[in-house]
Order: structure tokens, then C-alpha cells, then sequence
């Protein structure tokens, strides 16, 4: 996904994905990505600052070329920011610009395949334990880079954060253990070895021990009666379950700690039940 000025000059490229709650379809991307600024704290995140305008979303479709050659690839739709000076986008219905996601409602072009572009939180599988040290995968697209005709690179990391507790950003080690004075927000630090162009990139837990799918967390006992009759346990293979979207790095030095965040998918959940309209960066930071 590219980032364009009113101009349509490319300003920056960026990763999306699309998210299905209540009947609708929207896609889903970093607030920074739509504003150019930084979410706590409104900086340009570029000097000089151009405001973003339009993204141009690049997605699979039939109608690439000469149709009748069975060209097949990656083609662009224009993704307008504003409609007048507001926002298209949706914010968190609490935190909004401090909450680093945006939903715009949007569905798949006709010419995108049933097959291609579903919703990440229509293709995991049955629930799975997400803890610290769980594997991650961030599928987007570091420094705009692909692969054939434009599929996403998948970054490897580990979840490095308890995921059910918030982080604190920018805050002050406390005496009485955690941080204080910092902003708090809905995500989970991983530890990946991403880059520019992953923002707003899904993010996929793969958990590949036995589990139960009744009781993640909990454990089971082979020995019990009944046990290898039950159907809701997986004692080989693998699962994979979405757990959020990838907003960049908490630090950006190689000497600070550098983890990347992670909005939990219940972050998502609520912009696109609740459907606030976003404010405009740039006249709530003039």
C-alpha cells in the first residue's frame, strides 16, 4: 500500500489488511499511516511534512492486463483520507488518535478472487494459547518489498510481553514494580526484526505443542477416562490464531530496546463496532 499527497506523489509505503464484524468489511491500518504524525504525540513523523491524501491499495485481481492471456496480478484502488476535510476513517471509541489503528469501511474490489485477501479474523483457526515467547508472524511488506506478483513477507518474532496486559509508553520505572507516568495502551511488545513499510501489517500467533481448543490455557490429562475419544484436543500439528496489527517499533535505536507493539484484536473489534469518525490530524494538532 502506498501513501500519496494531494499530488499523488508517493510519500511512504505501509501494510493493510481487512476485517469483517457486524456484516461490514473494512480495512484496517496504522493511524500514523493516515496522519504522517506520531500517535501520542502529533509530531510529523517527516520534515518537511506532507499530508497523506489518498493510500492506493494494491490488491490481487483478474483484471491486470490482457484479461484474455489470463494476466493475473496486483492492481491499484485509489483509497481516498478525506471526504471534504473529514476523515473516512474510524478511531478507538475511547482512546482515539492515541490508539495507533484506524478502520476505513471498505470491501473487496469485484475483481479481487473469493480466494485471495480474506479477512484476518476469518482465516485463523480454533483458539490456541497466546503467551510470552509464543512464535509470531507479521505478514506485510518491509521497505515495500514482495515476492511473484506482489504477496507479503512473512517476519518471524516472538511474542515479549505478557499479551493480556497493557504496555506503558515513554513512562518511569516505579519502585513498586512496572512503570508510571507513561501513556497506557491496549498492545503487546514482540520481538521481531521488522522494518519501514511493516505498519499496519497482521500479525499471526502459531502455537505448535498439544493444546485444547475447549481450554487453551489449561492442561488435560492423558490418562483420564475417555481421553482419546474426546475431538478437541490437538495433540500434533499446529494452530494459528490472529492476535492484532503491528503499528512499528517502540524504540528506535539499535541500543534501546526496539520491540515492536501489537494492537490486541479487541482494539479492532471496537473501531469497527463503535465506528467513530476520526478527527483531522492536522487541524487537532495546528
Amino acid at each position: 500500500m502506498r501513501v500519496r499527497d494531494k499530488d499523488r506523489v508517493p510519500l511512504s509505503a505501509a501494510s493493510a489488511f481487512f476485517f469483517e464484524t457486524g456484516g461490514a468489511s473494512f480495512l484496517v491500518t496504522n493511524w500514523h499511516v493516515v496522519s504522517g504524525r506520531h500517535f501520542l504525540n502529533g509530531e510529523p513523523l517527516a520534515c518537511p511534512f506532507v499530508e497523506p491524501i489518498r493510500l492506493t491499495a494494491k490488491l490481487s485481481s483478474y483484471e491486470v492486463g490482457d484479461r484474455a492471456r489470463g494476466r493475473f496480478g496486483v492492481a491499484p484502488h485509489d483509497v481516498p483520507l478525506y471526504d471534504g476535510e473529514k476523515p473516512v476513517w474510524f478511531e478507538h471509541p475511547e482512546l482515539g488518535s492515541s490508539c495507533d489503528v484506524v478502520a476505513i469501511p471498505m470491501g473487496k474490489p469485484a475483481s479481487c478472487p473469493d480466494w485471495m485477501h480474506k479477512a484476518a479474523n476469518r482465516i485463523d483457526e480454533p483458539n490456541i494459547p497466546v503467551k510470552p515467547g509464543c512464535t509470531v508472524f507479521v505478514i506485510g511488506f518491509p521497505q515495500a518489498l514482495s515476492v511473484g506478483f506482489g504477496l507479503p513477507l512473512w517476519k518471524s518474532g516472538y511474542i515479549a510481553s505478557e499479551p493480556h496486559y497493557d504496555v506503558e509508553l515513554g513512562g518511569q520505572l516505579s519502585d513498586f514494580g512496572g512503570q508510571v507516568d507513561g501513556s497506557q495502551v491496549p498492545a503487546f511488545f514482540i520481538d521481531s526484526q521488522t522494518r519501514a513499510g511493516m505498519s499496519g501489517a497482521p500479525v499471526f500467533a502459531r502455537h505448535f505443542q498439544p493444546w485444547d481448543m475447549k481450554d487453551p490455557y489449561g492442561g488435560f490429562d492423558m490418562k483420564a477416562p475417555g481421553f482419546w475419544k474426546r475431538d478437541d484436543v490437538v495433540l500434533m500439528g499446529s494452530g494459528t490464531q490472529f492476535v492484532g496489527c503491528y503499528s512499528g517499533r517502540a524504540g528506535s535505536k539499535e541500543s534501546e530496546a526496539a520491540l515492536g507493539l501489537c494492537w490486541r484484536t479487541d482494539v479492532i473489534e471496537a473501531i469497527c463496532q463503535e465506528r467513530k469518525p476520526g478527527r483531522n490530524p492536522h487541524f487537532q494538532h495546528s
